[in-house]
This record gives structure tokens, C-alpha cells and sequence, in this order.
């Protein structure tokens, strides 16, 4: 139920989103991984030459520095003040600090960039719930992290470089302004300081160049060996299709067949339980419905889990977990109107299977609750919607009378609109009403609520045509009994002999009105449904047969005169 409701809410598209974006950092991800596995062929011929002189270079800067420490250290046991002291262990701070930079860029150009991991030490640890949870997410961000570790690497030397080659060039101008000082006329303690400082800003530019030529020998050794570890595209897709692309193929079958070997075994359940039906097996029947397809959904989602675990790819499980939070998070504001699907899918909500519903102005009755409902139309079967739980519950039904209309008319029926439009309906559907001739001509097409708002008539379940005539009032003793007896004999008679006779079911001439130049009578005829199709032709024969009968009787009939009379 939950997967099916999924599909159908307002948030499937936040959904669809979501999975299409974790499978795209899997496939990132293991391309990444492809990217720093090198080919045999690759390894042999990707050795570098690093240049020896440059590293005995550092270890040089470094033996200087060390006997500069030893030097620090005497001075600070000699050193009478606190300023002093303070002064020569910042001193030693600063060149205990180069030293380890010295012997880490050492070990940097030698293994092109790459660290040991930093020990666990999450052992031991108290329980806490927050903690855990941000573990389950530590692969994604360990992978990520590997992701991007070359490019953030890269990055980093080259504010470096950029850094110290900015620093060194002040430092040169510094040193040129200092040499263009006339020594000359200086003390000797002042032209002592001089050359004091004179000689640390050139220590400095020593150290930055040293500096400049670490981080330059450290990018270019990186880029070395990137260079030498790239493959061709078919080589990430092979390791890919290998890797997590098998391990995300075999999750996704044994999620399918788990899924549907239930759905099969519940639809073989089913059509043995519906050899004996009873109204108490229905109903508990929708329970155990409801709680198989939640099983069907979570061992299916369990059968997930097991491959991803067998498979040993915990990016996989902690990106799944993920996924799973996220959709209940998303459906958890939808809890509301999944209970009340729920209360319809148990047939105890505002829809009854066996009632009826109004649906787009048609009668539709509920043949059947499930998470697809069926609905039908009795008069007209081909009229069938699936509607789901979401939309059904927005619908009340109601208990139906065995004898209210579920349709004025059905697929060949004629029907009569109250806008004189008279034809054949060629096709009904939840939508539209198509009307043509008898012969399928000048069809037209209403929508439902327009065809229900005309009125329509079914002329198909039996009709009445009228029609009127008038005669001379010359005529007047003989008009109230004779007149209408011989006109409805002589109108009679010629029906019947027309094709659509048989469906004659009754004839009847009645004096209508003393009008003002004729006696007018009124003549209906009542039609069996069959002869709808003759509607306007029998509309013409009541009259032709009822000037036949006033020029047998040599009846007159006037035209509407107009007297005027001189004052």
C-alpha cells in the first residue's frame, strides 16, 4: 500500500528526484574510485624519477635547523628576563613548527600527496544515539571526501605557491630598500642591529624560497602521478559495471523478486479463497490485504538490505537508509489521508463497495475497493474507470434505488436535446457524448455536463409526435365529433402503411381551438422506441396524411387573413 500511495501523491516527483540524485553520486563515486585504480600496464610504466638533489636539499634545511634549535635552547637557559625567555621560545616554536613542515613536505613528495589514515578511536565509547546515526552517514562523506581530496590537495598548493611567491617579492623589495642605507655614518651597535636585521629578512627569503620549492616539487609530483593513474572511460565503466554496478543490479532483483513472487503467491491465495466468498471473508480478507502488501514491502526492502550487506558497500546501505528516512519524512504530513484510504480500502470509509458515486456527472457504482477501484455503469458497460484510493476518497458514496436512471441514454440510442438537436449516440466515455445522423454523419461532440444540462430525451424508450391543422369554419357543427374521428382514422391508416407502421402504439385527434380564420386540431401520435430513428420523417407524414384526408373530404383549409376595416 505504502509503495503504490507513494506513487500517486503530490510528492512523487520530490521523490523521483531524490533516488535519481543518490544514484548519481553511486555512479560519481565508483567512476572516482576507477579513477584512482591503475592498470598493470600503467603501474610499469608510470615510475618518476624524483630529483635527489631537491630532497637532500630539505634534509639540509632541516640538519640547519635543528643546530639553530640547539643554539635557541642554550640561549633560553641563559636568557636573566621573562621578555627574553618569552621572545626565544616563540623563536623555538617557530622553528620546531619548520621542521615538522620540512619533514612532512619530505614524505608528501615522496608519496605524491597521499597520508596514512588517522587511527579509530571510536572504540570504547559510551552509547549515543546521534553519534551512531552520523556514523551510518560517514561512508558517504568518507567517499566524498575521497572524491575530492586530489582536487582540494591541488588546490591548497596553489594558494601556496602563490602565497610565498607574493611573500618573497616584498621580501625583495624589502631587502633592496635596505641595501640602497648608507652604512657610512652608523655606530657600531647600531650598524650591528643593522645587520641583524638585515640578515633575518634575508633568512626569511631563504626559507620562503625553500618553502616555494616544497610546494612546487609537491604539485608537480601529485600532477606526476594523477597523470599516471588515468584510464580510458571503458576502463571506468568496466570497473563500475564490476563494482557497485552489479551490487546496485543484484539489489534491484532481489527487490523485484521478492516483491512479486508474494504478489503471485497472494493472487493464487486469492483465487482459492474466491471458490467459497461470504461477506465475513471479504472483510477480513481486506485486512489480511492490507497487511500482506506491508510484508510484500518490507521483505522486499529487507531482501535489498541483505545484498547491499553480503556485498560488503556500506555507502550503498547508509545512501538507502537515506532514502528511506527521506520518504517517510516527505509522507509524513500525508499521514492523515493515508488513514482514511485506509478506512476506505477496509470498506468502512466514505466510499462502500456495492454503492454508487456521482463522477464527472455520471452515475458510477463501486464495483470492486482496491488500491485501483473500478468503477462501472450498469447500463453502459464499456464505461469503466480505474480510479485510486487518493482521488476515490474524495468521494461520498450512497446506496442506489433499483429503479433511478444510471444514464439518460446509451451507445445507439436517439436522443432529442432541449435545443430541437436531434441524433444517434455513437459513443459515450467519462468525458464526452458523441451525437451524429443516423448514418454516422455531421457527428458532434458534447461534453458530459453540457449534455446532461441540454435535457436529453430518449427517444429510443418510445416518443410522442404532435402536429396541428386547421380547417374552415364552414365546418363548425361537425367540428367536435366528426371531424376528429376522420382525421385520426385517415392519419392512422396511412401510417400504418408506412415501414415504421408496426411501431404505431397509439393515434389521437383532438379539437384544440376556435382560432381566428380555422378550427384548429391538434394530433399525437405515440411511437414505440424502434422508430426513433424516423422521428422527423413521422414529424412530415402527420401532416401530409392530414391534407390527404381534409382533400378527400374536400375540407378547406384557410390561410391566416388580415381585414381592415374603413372608420
Amino acid at each position: 500500500m505504502l509503495i503504490q500511495s507513494i506513487v500517486k501523491n503530490k510528492y512523487k516527483a520530490s521523490i523521483f528526484l531524490l533516488l535519481l540524485a543518490c544514484l548519481t553520486i553511486y555512479t560519481t563515486q565508483s567512476i572516482a574510485e576507477a579513477e584512482k585504480l591503475p592498470t598493470t600496464t600503467q603501474q610499469e610504466g608510470s615510475q618518476h624519477v624524483i630529483s635527489p638533489d631537491k630532497l637532500n636539499n630539505i634534509i639540509e634545511n632541516i640538519t640547519t635547523q635543528k643546530n639553530t634549535l640547539k643554539i635557541k635552547l642554550a640561549q633560553l637557559k641563559e636568557a636573566g628576563s621573562e621578555q627574553e625567555k618569552t621572545k626565544i621560545q616563540a623563536k623555538i616554536n617557530e622553528i620546531t613548527e619548520f621542521i615538522a613542515q620540512q619533514k612532512s613536505s619530505f614524505e608528501m613528495i615522496i608519496t605524491a600527496g597521499s597520508t596514512l589514515p588517522e587511527p579509530d578511536t571510536t572504540e570504547g565509547k559510551e552509547f549515543d544515539w546521534q553519534k551512531d546515526l552520523l556514523e551510518i552517514v560517514q561512508p558517504i562523506i568518507s567517499e566524498l571526501r575521497q572524491l575530492t581530496e586530489y582536487k582540494r590537495k591541488m588546490d591548497a598548493l596553489q594558494q601556496d605557491i602563490a602565497s610565498y611567491e607574493l611573500l618573497i617579492d616584498k621580501i625583495k623589495d624589502v631587502l633592496n630598500h635596505i641595501a640602497q642605507i648608507n652604512k657610512q655614518g652608523l655606530g657600531d651597535e647600531a650598524l650591528k642591529q643593522f645587520e641583524n636585521v638585515y640578515r633575518k629578512w634575508q633568512r626569511e627569503l631563504s626559507e620562503n624560497k625553500q618553502l616555494l620549492l616544497v610546494a612546487r616539487l609537491q604539485y608537480d609530483e601529485m600532477v606526476k602521478s594523477q597523470t599516471a593513474k588515468e584510464i580510458t572511460i571503458s576502463e571506468h565503466f568496466k570497473q563500475f559495471a564490476s563494482g557497485r554496478g552489479t551490487t546496485l543490479l543484484l539489489a534491484l532483483v532481489a527487490f523485484t523478486l521478492v516483491y512479486f513472487s508474494m504478489l503471485m503467491l497472494w493472487k493464487g491465495i486469492l483465487w482459492f479463497s474466491e471458490r467459497k466468498p461470504s461477506e465475513k471473508w471479504a472483510y477480513y480478507q481486506r485486512i489480511i490485504t492490507l497487511l500482506y502488501h506491508i510484508m510484500m514491502v518490507m521483505l522486499a526492502i529487507a531482501a535489498v538490505f541483505y545484498v547491499l550487506n553480503v556485498r560488503n558497500d556500506q555507502v550503498l546501505v547508509a545512501l538507502f537508509i537515506i532514502l528511506l528516512v527521506s520518504i517517510i519524512w516527505v509522507l509524513k504530513s500525508s499521514i492523515p489521508r493515508f488513514i482514511n484510504e485506509l478506512k476506505i480500502l477496509l470498506n468502512t470509509g466514505s466510499v462502500r463497495e456495492g454503492e454508487c458515486i456521482t463522477y464527472n456527472g455520471i452515475q458510477m457504482k463501486v464495483e470492486e475497493l482496491n488500491f485501483d477501484t473500478k468503477l462501472t455503469n450498469p447500463l453502459i458497460p464499456e464505461l469503466e474507470v480505474r480510479l485510486p484510493l487518493a482521488e476515490l476518497s474524495n468521494y461520498i458514496s450512497r446506496p442506489y434505488n433499483e429503479d433511478e436512471p444510471w444514464f439518460p441514454c446509451k451507445v445507439g440510442d436517439y436522443v432529442m436535446l432541449t435545443d430541437d438537436k436531434y441524433g444517434l449516440v455513437k459513443c459515450i466515455t467519462p468525458e464526452n457524448v458523441l451525437l451524429s445522423l443516423y448514418n454516422g454523419m455531421m457527428p458532434q461532440t458534447y461534453a458530459i455536463k453540457d449534455f446532461l444540462a441540454a435535457q436529453p430525451e430518449n427517444l429510443s424508450q418510445g416518443f410522442i409526435v404532435t402536429s396541428v391543422i386547421g380547417i374552415d369554419y364552414k365546418y363548425l357543427p361537425q367540428s367536435t365529433n366528426q371531424v376528429p374521428q376522420i382525421l385520426c382514422e385517415g392519419i392512422q391508416k396511412g401510417l400504418q402503411q408506412e415501414k415504421y407502421g408496426s411501431a404505431l402504439k397509439h393515434l389521437r385527434v383532438y379539437f384544440s381551438q376556435a382560432n381566428t380564420s380555422s378550427l384548429d386540431y391538434k394530433i399525437v401520435a405515440f411511437f414505440d422506441g424502434k422508430a426513433a430513428e424516423y422521428y422527423y420523417p413521422i414529424d412530415r407524414a402527420l401532416q401530409r396524411y392530414a391534407v390527404e384526408v381534409c382533400n378527400q373530404q374536400k375540407w378547406e383549409i384557410p390561410f391566416t387573413q388580415v381585414v381592415l376595416h374603413n372608420a
